[in-house]
């Protein structure tokens, strides 16, 4: 596979793009990545972690794993996974830079806080006790890993690089490519 785009983001930056049925997704990274999707021609048919744990009976995506739509559609599949063993991408918490992806978001559609889905948290480490509290437990790889999920359908994407002190064991570059 060839890149058709490459994007290197610092920290606090976000990124959009389009994601065409079959392309793959590429996330080079090591610190905390908010990811969402929009089906590319209705922005209501949006990812939906409540339907992806429910499909998948997994709190933590990763390969083979599914993200579905709030419209229960399939939207995207982990084909690839490098912070797998390392620590785990979860579908529980809400977004670590709601402003920044309102503003990546902007870029392609205006939303408000209110009509903003909640994020896959990538590389995020959540840990969830048996009593149910939910805790982030940053430990992320030394160096940055990639994560792949191909294109089920035509995406909008977006994610933003927000490492934040308690949700992401550091601050880096990272690096999203289409394939």
């Amino acid at each position: 596979m060839s890149a058709t785009t490459q994007t290197t983001l610092r920290p606090h930056e976000g990124w959009t793009g389009e994601v065409k049925t079959g392309q793959v997704l590429r996330i080079t990274a090591k610190s905390m990545i908010d990811f969402n999707c929009f089906e590319k021609d209705n922005f209501k048919e949006y990812f939906d972690t409540a339907r992806t744990r429910i499909y998948n009976l997994n709190m933590y995506p990763t390969v083979n794993h599914r993200l579905f739509s709030k419209q229960n559609n399939p939207m995207m599949k982990f084909i690839k996974d490098g912070f797998s063993g390392i620590g785990l991408h979860d579908l529980q918490s809400s977004h670590g830079c709601p402003d920044l992806m309102l503003k990546t978001l902007g870029t392609v559609k205006s939303m408000t806080l209110a009509d903003l889905p909640d994020p896959m948290g990538l590389f995020r480490n959540l840990k969830i006790s048996p009593s149910g509290q939910i805790k982030p437990s940053p430990k992320g790889p030394l160096d940055p890993v990639d994560i792949e999920l191909k294109a089920e359908i035509d995406l909008v994407c977006a994610l933003t690089n927000c490492p934040s002190a308690e949700l992401s064991a550091s601050g880096a570059d990272c690096i999203v490519t289409i394939l």
